[in-house]
């Protein structure tokens, strides 16, 4: 049977701070109005069609910020 023996001093345990992490400022771009179409007076089967479309961008554009808007928000947890 071996022992093993040290005469190495024991280690110091480490300290712990808490730092405060600034908090990420949402961006403006991401809470600005989104503009509405402009529909005109003479407003055309055909002119709804492109009105339907630009709707969804409109639609999609916001659904992309408000995923950046979660993601900021679950980097500050």
């Amino acid at each position: 049977m071996s022992l093993l023996a040290s005469c190495a001093k024991p280690q110091k345990t480490g300290e712990y701070q808490a730092v405060k992490v600034p908090c990420l400022a949402i961006p403006a771009d991401l809470t600005s109005p989104l503009t509405k179409p402009k529909i005109s007076d003479s407003f055309t089967y055909g002119d709804s069609v492109a009105l339907n479309a630009e709707l969804f961008g409109l639609l999609n554009q916001a659904n992309i910020d408000r995923q950046a808007i979660r993601t900021i928000e679950a980097q500050r947890q």
